[in-house]
């Protein structure tokens, strides 16, 4: 089929979306959501992601259903198939593209399967559907696509990232905890990133001191889960400046970020979740273009050098890269970051 027929739809149509990957990829996938329950006011609407992606999605309000998938047993996993198959689904879109993602599609046997013609696997889609004249240039662009193919229409395209107020009172319970007064001016550093996109930890540590001292405000590490090694080789540079480390679930991460009065990150799943939330962000760039993967925030700055190896892949990567010392990363000094910082929060 190369086109959606919605006419043909029962009264109720069960719908599931498979997003599965990164957080990011989630993040920028929740701007299909609401558009797409506007248009099908009537369906149910599951979301399948990754266990890790869940918080991203369980509060969404036009969700109805979120299912999450972990990498267990066999017996583990085909109990989830078997789930998907039993549940019945009316349309199942498959916004992953990956071969399990088009597997988990097909093994639903839903009557409308949907996905991108020119995906690898789309022989196990029913409904094939084209995009490349809607000319799509950054990854949110192709998260819409594909929905507007069914006939969507997006009166504004950003992600929709829910944070419960039982996540915010926690949150505020984490802080103080941390010694860190909710009301109080802080900032988040979060040093987390392959090893071949690391910025320095003396870095870090020396822009700890500087933020305290234009700014008098405490400083907060976040990190992903293992990533604790991370801030343990920042910490113990850092000289007088108050700081306190938080690793928790996303929920309570974005209640916290929302109250920041900025965020230092690199690029990755967590830039793209902050801006999302509204945060002003500082995004180090490396080795991905930010042309394409600067985050859709109203209050994002880049920062990144360019370099004639850049963009990189496995082939060309330096040998540097690989010892934790890109120099994409490394030419980024303490100064370019508190320019970057002046720009999303300047000193009154």
């Amino acid at each position: 089929m190369l086109s959606f027929p919605r006419e043909k739809l029962p009264k109720n149509p069960k719908f599931l979306i498979i997003k599965l990957r990164s957080i990011g990829d989630v993040v920028y996938n929740t701007a299909v959501y609401s558009p797409l329950k506007k248009s099908f006011p009537d369906c149910h609407l599951t979301v399948l992601v990754e266990h890790f992606s869940r918080d991203l999605v369980c509060n969404h309000p036009d969700i109805d259903r979120v299912l999450s998938f972990e990498k267990k047993s066999w017996w583990h996993q085909l109990k989830f198939y078997y789930q998907l198959f039993a549940s019945r689904y009316d349309v199942v879109i498959d916004m992953h593209e990956g071969t399990r993602g088009a597997v988990m599609c097909f093994v639903t046997q839903a009557p409308y399967r949907v996905g991108h013609k020119f995906a690898r696997r789309s022989f196990l889609y029913n409904v094939k559907l084209e995009f490349w004249d809607l000319e799509p240039k950054h990854p949110i662009d192709y998260q819409v696509a594909l929905i507007k193919k069914m006939g969507v229409e997006f009166s504004e395209i950003a992600p929709s990232i829910h944070i419960s107020e039982a996540a915010k009172i926690k949150a505020g319970e984490l802080l103080q905890v941390e010694g860190i007064d909710p009301q109080e001016p802080f900032c988040i550093l979060h040093p987390g990133a392959k090893i071949y996109d690391r910025w320095e930890a003396e870095k870090f540590a020396e822009l700890a001191d500087t933020i305290y001292s234009q700014h008098k405000m405490k400083i907060l590490l976040v990190c992903g889960p293992g990533q604790k090694h991370l801030v343990d080789e920042i910490t113990p540079k850092i000289k007088n400046t108050p700081f306190a480390f938080l690793s928790t679930g996303l929920q309570e991460l974005g209640a916290i970020t929302q109250k920041a009065r900025f965020v230092v990150c690199h690029d990755g799943g967590y830039m793209h979740f902050a801006s999302a939330l509204g945060a002003p962000v500082v995004g180090m760039f490396g080795w991905t273009n930010p042309g394409i993967w600067r985050p859709p925030g109203n209050n994002t700055t880049i920062v990144s050098k360019e370099i004639e190896c850049r963009p990189c892949n496995l082939k060309t990567r330096k040998e540097e890269c690989w010892n934790g010392r890109p120099e994409c990363k490394s030419l980024i000094t303490v100064e370019d970051i508190i320019s970057a910082i002046a720009e999303v929060y300047p000193i009154t």
